[in-house]
């Protein structure tokens, strides 16, 4: 390597930027998917905060979520969750005074098509 280069970063931060990173890779999953894929124990109560997390990405039409059968009888279903905008490789983060997702690949809030403000 020559001095002053560094090798590609092989590893991402937290539990949304690794849930991103495999949400670009396999374009759907459920929650259940992302966790057994991502989670490696540490995590405080992952599936509710990558559930809040998905479900502002959904009102901000980066993702869509759609109710799947699970085979369970009593159960309601659960959702696939579907990248519709890829952003890019940095996860997109939620401003948690404002609700307002901001995307910090392009450096601007993401406004869902159609949106009124």
């Amino acid at each position: 390597m020559r001095q002053g280069q560094r090798a590609p970063r092989t590893r991402t931060g937290g539990l949304r930027a690794r849930a991103w990173w495999v949400l670009r890779k396999n374009r759907s999953m459920t929650i259940v998917e992302i966790q057994t894929t991502i989670c490696t124990g540490v995590e405080k109560n992952p599936v509710a905060n990558l559930r809040k997390w998905l479900n502002k990405l959904v009102d901000a039409g980066v993702m869509e979520a759609e109710r799947v059968d699970d085979g369970k009888s009593t159960s309601n279903g659960s959702y696939r969750y579907t990248v519709r905008e890829n952003l890019g490789p940095k996860a997109p983060i939620v401003r948690a005074k404002t609700g307002q997702v901001f995307d910090p690949n392009s450096g601007k809030i993401v406004v869902k098509a159609g949106a009124d403000g």
